[in-house]
């Protein structure tokens, strides 16, 4: 009875291959991430020119006007040496300005002056005194005179 037995298993279907499980579904979505971060690895990204003109850093926006002879541009032309005048006259100017003398120059001049100034004024008030009919020693007065020649020198050495 065994054999023929009126109770029968249905046969396995086969699987439809419309429907994933979702363990299928979550290995699927992995696998196109994948594809897709290596393919954006391996996608080229060109960078679009730039249109129009460079872009300088350190734009130079502002003019200084010059009015010069002939003879005078002349002589510009031809120490820039064929390169264009207003960049060789910039070069000229900024290394002139950068090989100014040391900053304590000013003060040393500053204290020169001053040192001159005493100098004059003590003569100037010899000077008055001898046309107001004082009668300053001579040996006094030959000792201020000497001590300004002195103090002179001094200054004219000390001077670039």
């Amino acid at each position: 009875m065994a054999l023929f037995s009126r109770k029968k298993t249905p046969p396995a279907s086969p699987p439809n291959p419309f429907v994933r499980t979702p363990e299928q579904e979550a290995a699927r979505r992995e696998r196109e991430a994948a594809e897709a971060a290596a393919a954006e690895a391996a996608r080229v990204v060109y960078e679009p020119r730039k249109g129009g003109r460079p872009t300088v850093e350190h734009p130079r926006t502002k003019r200084i006007s010059l009015s010069l002879s002939e003879q005078e541009h002349e002589a510009l032309v031809a120490a820039a040496g064929g390169r264009r005048v207003s960049v060789w006259a910039r070069e000229r100017l900024l290394e002139s300005l950068a090989t100014d003398p040391a900053p304590g120059a000013g003060v040393e001049v500053a204290r020169l002056r001053a040192d001159l100034g005493r100098v004059g004024s003590n003569l100037n008030q010899l000077v008055r005194a001898v046309n107001s009919g004082q009668t300053v020693p001579s040996a006094e007065l030959l000792e201020a005179l000497q001590a300004t020649r002195e103090e002179l020198a001094r200054v004219r050495g000390e001077l670039p």
